[in-house]
């Protein structure tokens, strides 16, 4: 395991960006916790429906709220009221905002710094996502965009599949630049190969052909149109086959991470939504499968702080250039996008036409 400072990514530990934290059904009233980011948290939906997710110790003696299931706070009418929690060991309350705003035996004003830390969450595609920021900042863009999630002619996952955890998630990324992995890891032969970086988002482009028929479920021929949104979520569009898929990865603590996959696809003209669906598992099924090759490598590799690149390697270094970003306060982006550069083409033929990956 290496940490973030030993791969040389800049001023923090963990980046900023977008990350899975927990499917949506996992989410309900009583509390689920959760460690990302080197921290403890809860994550519990509110009668309003909202999901909170909140720093996990009380201030006040440092209790973690998710704890002590057996308290008579815990086990109280009280315990969850509307949007608010109460620590099991003295009954504090908490709203959604992180603020105490009850101590059931104190009648005076409440200390300002009897409050937790509330994280902004979003809930997309049946998962949920926090916005983590070293540096307690707003969202400066969007988590990724499936469009076809959810519509009446794709059939769309209904959970992620949480695949396992792995060493620092620079490892997953570098599988953006790694172009010969393609051939010599998942077989076939790869004809044309591009990276282009455009702010926050990495665009990777690349055709060729496949041995993975996967039952049939791949032409010979494939196009794939991927990337990354922020360094928490990649996508991924298989032109042929009309698929899309998602792939997650979320830091738990300075060198480790987590990682979750799921496919949707478009569904074949004649099939019903029943088989639809079984076609969307298999394929589903497949592309993680895949992904755990690469995750055979990665769970027992030592750490890539220095890739001895080859010419014929991918842009390992200009891609390391532009993650590094998420690592760093915001008023370096620009410097660092301006060293990662606009364009590299690892491989292969002209640059592709079919546009940016959505």
């Amino acid at each position: 395991m290496a940490t973030s400072a030993e791969y040389r990514l800049g001023d923090y530990a963990f980046p900023r960006g977008w990350f899975a934290v927990a499917q949506s059904a996992e989410v309900g009233r009583k509390p689920k916790n959760v460690r990302y980011f080197g921290q403890d948290m809860i994550l519990y939906r509110g009668t309003s429906g909202r999901v909170v997710m909140l720093d996990a110790y009380c201030p006040h003696m440092g209790t973690h709220i998710g704890s002590g299931p057996h308290s008579a706070t815990t086990t109280s009418d009280t315990f969850m009221e509307g949007d608010n929690i109460r620590c099991p060991f003295h009954a504090w309350r908490f709203g959604a905002d992180g603020v105490c705003n009850h101590i059931p035996y104190h009648d005076g004003p409440i200390p300002p710094a009897a409050r937790v830390n509330s994280w902004t969450v979003e809930e997309r595609y049946g998962i949920v996502f926090c916005w983590h920021d070293p540096e307690g900042l707003a969202p400066d863009f969007e988590i990724a965009e499936f469009y076809e999630w959810g519509q009446p002619d794709w059939a769309s996952w209904t959970e992620l599949e949480l695949l396992c955890d792995l060493q620092h998630p620079i490892e997953i990324f570098d599988n953006m630049s790694d172009v010969t992995h393609l051939d010599h890891l998942h077989g076939g032969s790869v004809t044309s190969y591009e990276n282009e970086y455009d702010g926050h988002i990495l665009h990777q482009r690349q055709s060729g052909n496949t041995t993975e028929q996967g039952e049939g479920i791949y032409a010979s021929t494939l196009t794939t149109l991927a990337g990354y949104v922020g360094p928490g979520i990649a996508f991924g569009h298989f032109v042929e086959i009309d698929a899309k898929q998602i792939i997650c990865v979320t830091p738990i603590e300075d060198g480790t991470c987590r990682l979750w996959q799921a496919a949707m696809l478009k569904i074949p003209q004649g099939l019903t939504a029943e088989q639809a669906e079984i076609a969307r598992g298999r394929l589903s099924a497949s592309m993680g499968n895949g992904l755990m090759r690469d995750g055979e490598v990665w769970a027992t590799k030592r750490p890539a702080i220095n890739v001895m690149q080859m010419p014929g390697d991918g842009p390992f270094r200009q891609s390391r250039i532009w993650y590094s970003q998420f690592y760093n306060p915001r008023e370096k982006t620009d410097s660092i996008l301006k060293r990662a550069g606009r364009r590299q083409v690892a491989k292969g033929m002209p640059p592709f036409t079919l546009g940016a990956a959505q």
